[in-house]
């Protein structure tokens, strides 16, 4: 009998290892490069945690009158990008409980894995890299990062692409998420969708969620429990149409 599971998307930050203080760290270093005496400490992040990329910084004061505001912002949103790869690939850094294991389970059954992430491709490849290893980060067939999509999370977009290349409809498919918009946006695409909240969103409304648990061993996430959940999620779906 053919799988009814036939791929996995996952997003990467706060999925595959808990990094989104990382992005935190990389903007204080950020500031601190060009001597601004603004730090970030954790309510600060959360507050701008679902502004994606640099509209985090959109209320951030421009120090220099004469340099214009747009173009200070993008170079110190290109000064974090290069501090957040700097600090995966240096700081300590482990895969979240469960993952290299269902990782290993999905390519073992033929399963298809994919990656849908708003963070930027030299960081999407930082962390699969940092936490999987090459052989584990080589079975992604589709890496999906901020700069594929036009629209980001909660648009549905970056899960869209990555369905498109991995040549797979949303009715084979799971994602796994952390945080609400992520799971907006993939409902949105038309996907069974598991959160494992992280270290920023634990606490969050997950209620549109098929399936919250803390992380995927605590849930004890399988490959084949994945299928029998897509497969009874399908027939309420065919039921109700």
């Amino acid at each position: 009998m053919a799988r009814a599971l036939k791929g996995i998307v996952f997003d990467l930050d706060g999925v595959v290892a808990d990094t989104e203080d990382f992005h935190r760290r990389a903007y204080n270093r950020a500031f601190e490069e060009i001597g601004l005496s603004t730090r970030w400490e954790f309510a600060d992040y959360k507050a701008r945690f679902t502004c994606s990329g640099g509209s985090k910084l959109a209320d951030l004061p421009v120090p220099v009158a004469t340099v214009e505001p747009e173009t200070f912002r993008s170079e110190l949103y290109q000064a974090k990008r290069r501090h957040f790869v700097r600090l995966l690939e240096t700081a300590p850094l482990s895969p979240r409980p469960g993952v290299v294991r269902l990782v290993r389970q999905a390519l073992d059954r033929g399963v298809l894995l994919g990656a849908a992430s708003t963070c930027q491709k030299e960081g999407a490849a930082a962390i699969l890299q940092r936490c999987l290893g090459p052989e584990l980060a080589g079975g992604f067939g589709v890496v999906k990062a901020g700069e594929d999509a036009p629209r980001k999370k909660p648009a549905p977009d970056v899960y869209l692409l990555a369905l498109a290349d991995l040549g797979l409809p949303s009715s084979a498919c799971v994602a796994i998420e952390d945080s609400w918009h992520g799971l907006e946006a993939a409902k949105a695409a038309g996907l069974w969708t598991l959160v494992t909240p992280s270290e920023y969103t634990r606490g969050d409304n997950f209620d549109l969620a098929d399936r919250v648990v803390p992380d995927l061993e605590a849930g004890g996430i399988t490959v084949d429990g994945l299928e029998e959940e897509l497969a009874k999620w399908s027939a309420r779906l065919a039921v109700t149409r």
